[in-house]
């Protein structure tokens, strides 16, 4: 049996609430679009949200107790109707006490080659957990809102990861409105020095999507948020996105293109 390459992607931002959890979640989510095996693992040990987006809030085997010795790491991955792979973490009050990031640290290595692609949704801001786990990671993307305070915490997550070798992949702008009061992405690439791989509009259907304990490219997937988020997927695979060809240009044209005709 041949073993696959696993490709380890931290998702991370220098505070909270710019939407790093929805991405992570939602990233995952279009990559198996993309036909991709990927495993989305809540790496945000004191305040874990992965479970409670996708109405897991509480599970049989967590990420804690992995940590704890008690289950293996296979043991807490659980299957997604949309085919994505989740291991959430645990919101019991004494699981969050102290949770030892260097043993989740040296547990990643125990799924390499059971997926493709592993994303790790890191706890915001520069603390010791989060440098920890981007160590463990292959590369780092880094999420902000285009606001300054935003961009400015992202800049300081972005030396910090360079400080310890880990390679950025790119930025991604949510709740982007695209008015005057937004930082255009364009100087968001210019403040950060990185380029910008995502933009994710602002959009009702992701509040929607939560409410429905759901990831919005499963729910809606054809939302504006959904498509940016495909996109994002089509950019790190290095892959072209095109919206439904069907939807787009008609039955006629579609059956032109399948046959090869146009």
């Amino acid at each position: 049996m041949i073993e696959k390459m696993t490709r380890f992607i931290i998702i991370t931002s220098g505070k909270g609430g710019v939407g790093k959890t929805t991405t992570a979640i939602n990233l995952g989510t279009a990559l198996t679009s993309f036909g991709r095996d990927v495993l989305v693992l809540d790496g945000n040990l004191k305040t874990p949200n992965v479970g409670l987006y996708l109405g897991a809030p509480v599970v049989p085997v967590s990420v804690h107790d992995v940590i704890k010795g008690k289950k293996g790491i296979k043991e807490a991955a659980y299957l997604h109707p949309s085919g994505l792979k989740v291991i959430p973490g645990s919101i019991t009050l004494d699981d969050l006490k102290k949770p030892d990031y260097n043993t989740l640290k040296d547990l990643l290595k125990d799924l390499i080659g059971t997926t493709e692609v592993v994303i790790i949704d890191s706890s915001p801001a520069l603390g010791k957990d989060a440098l920890t786990l981007l160590r463990a990671a292959d590369e780092a993307i880094v999420v902000t809102n285009p606001e300054l305070p935003a961009v400015t915490e992202a800049l300081k997550t972005i030396k910090m990861a360079e400080r310890m070798g880990t390679r950025i992949a790119g930025v991604v702008v949510t709740r982007y409105r695209g008015d005057n009061i937004d930082i255009n992405p364009q100087n968001v690439e210019e403040i950060l020095e990185k380029p910008v791989i995502g933009i994710i509009p602002e959009d009702d259907t992701i509040r929607k999507a939560v409410r429905m304990k759901h990831p919005v490219t499963f729910s809606h997937p054809n939302s504006s948020a959904s498509i940016g988020y495909k996109k994002l997927a089509a950019n790190l695979l290095g892959e072209k996105y095109e919206e439904n060809l069907l939807k787009r240009d008609g039955f006629f044209s579609y059956m032109l293109k399948v046959f090869g005709l146009r």
